[in-house]
């Protein structure tokens, strides 16, 4: 027979049971959220001295936090997304986060109800080490700041009349470079082919918004200042994301100097400038300046981020491009023969195709700015939204043959789909925070690659590796860690 006291256990935990679960909120599948393990406990961890302990530590108790420090964004995400599927929902670093490789959710979050999601996660630390917690428009988590700048002198100065002439300067910048090409190689008729495409949307940026015409930057000088560029990745890379408990002293030193170095190629670039030029993009800038609308430090950032967003994501693509059609005969030999009819439907899907294949871009990161509800499921304000490019671009219900590299997969694909219901491709993402470059982007892209392949053909050397086998770091920007050498031969004409 049950004591009086025990009756009374038995109803109060019944009571403290069913109130739990009434109050029990909604959420999106993923790993069940470990009721009992404090707040508190995941800053004592990270506070550890010994790092074998602290990482043990983070693992049994914060394994969603333990994998984002472990592995690159891309790959965590992944690993959870094929764990869970298209919509999960984790702890990341103590705070709620979503991954979604959801054609329709992601719509959401980017045009839908993009309003409420124009911020970034990251660490604010690092972002202080980067000049970009708070200036210019690529992780600028200022709302108003970020508006401002990227109205101002990025949408503003990507105009019309910008992309008319980028036709032009591609073609200049294309064949300035080409004039050096022995400067890329390293051997006889074998070039570092990344180099070489860096070199020229180097120029083109340099012409078109900072006022340096084709031509009057030193080649050696262009080379230097694209490896700065190449630096600043990887401290973005470093620096972006995790707690800064896991930094280490020797690379966070090293990364350091790296962003110092391109800040002290962009003071020297924009000493360069002529003021009676009519340039859009700088003089905004420093009329902004002098009405005291802007300071140095956000001019200086916005000149960065116009340098590094306009050389390194197009030329990676572009490679990918290359490198697929040097293991693709018929490819290139169609490609050849339409673009000397003046037609360029397969050099468009190529690109796109290129960029599907291996996104440059394989997540885009977000931040609630208010509460916000999806399918009767609330989403916290502050919760981190990583919309996984990567497995979105290879759903077999979306694209026809989504794990191998054919241009049938974007051949009804459009680059910015911004008045279809559900948009499956999204390399640019979409929406009030889309790549402000894109349309850009796609121009300097079909004039390089049209120029290049009436001229040369290229194929793999050294070592490189096919498209399929290439190692590339899945990151908050994905690169190639392979070399990238290929040998190019002048066409018979």
């Amino acid at each position: 027979m049950l004591t009086t006291g025990i009756l009374i256990i038995i109803f109060f935990s019944t009571i403290y049971v069913l109130l739990r679960y009434s109050t029990e909120k909604k959420r999106f599948p993923g790993p069940k959220p470990k009721r009992f393990v404090p707040n508190f406990l995941f800053f004592s961890i990270l506070k550890l001295r010994d790092e074998t302990r602290r990482k043990n530590l983070l693992k049994r108790f914060f394994p969603e936090s333990f994998h984002y420090v472990e592995l690159t964004v891309p790959l965590a995400s992944q690993y959870y997304t094929s764990k869970y599927g298209d919509i999960v929902q984790i702890n990341l670093f103590n705070q709620p986060t979503i991954i979604i490789s959801n054609a329709d959710f992601a719509d959401y979050i980017l045009r839908r109800n993009g309003k409420n999601y124009t911020l970034r996660f990251g660490n604010q630390l690092g972002l202080a080490y980067l000049g970009m917690e708070h200036r210019g428009i690529i992780w600028n988590r200022n709302v108003q700041r970020w508006k401002y700048q990227r109205a101002n002198f990025f949408q503003k100065s990507l105009n019309s009349k910008i992309l008319d002439d980028a036709k032009y300067i591609s073609n200049d910048a294309v064949d300035y470079v080409l004039k050096h090409l022995n400067q890329f190689e390293i051997q006889a008729n074998v070039v570092d082919t990344m180099d070489l495409l860096r070199a020229m949307t180097f120029t083109i940026t340099c012409h078109l918004f900072l006022d340096l015409p084709v031509g009057s930057i030193p080649i050696e000088k262009t080379k230097h200042y694209v490896n700065s560029i190449v630096q600043y990745f990887k401290a973005w890379e470093y620096f972006l994301l995790k707690p800064m408990e896991f930094y280490k002293h020797h690379l966070t030193a090293k990364h350091e100097q790296s962003v110092k170095d391109l800040n002290e190629v962009v003071k020297e670039i924009i000493s360069q400038r002529d003021p009676s030029q009519n340039c859009l993009f700088i003089n905004s800038l420093f009329h902004a300046l002098e009405e005291n609308q802007i300071t140095k430090q956000e001019m200086n950032q916005c000149v960065l981020e116009m340098l590094i967003a306009g050389t390194d994501t197009s030329s990676v693509t572009m490679f990918y491009f290359l490198l697929a059609l040097s293991d693709r005969e018929d490819l290139e030999k169609n490609l050849l023969k339409e673009l000397k009819q003046d037609s360029h439907t397969i050099l468009i899907n190529g690109l796109k195709e290129s960029m599907r294949f291996k996104p440059v871009g394989p997540v885009i990161m977000r931040c609630a700015i208010q509460d916000d509800i999806y399918n009767d499921i609330p989403i916290e304000k502050g919760t981190n939204i990583i919309i996984n490019l990567v497995d979105m671009h290879r759903k077999s219900k979306d694209f026809s043959k989504p794990d191998e590299f054919d241009l049938i997969n974007v051949e009804d694909k459009d680059l910015s789909n911004t008045n279809s219901e559900k948009n499956v491709f999204l390399p640019f993402g979409i929406g009030p925070k889309e790549c402000v470059g894109r349309w850009l982007a796609k121009v300097e892209m079909e004039v390089i690659i049209a120029k290049l392949i009436l001229n040369y053909s290229f194929k793999r050397a050294n070592g490189t590796k096919t498209l399929e086998e290439l190692q590339t770091r899945w990151d908050i920007a994905q690169q190639p860690t392979d070399p990238g050498y290929m040998s190019i031969e002048k066409r018979s004409t």
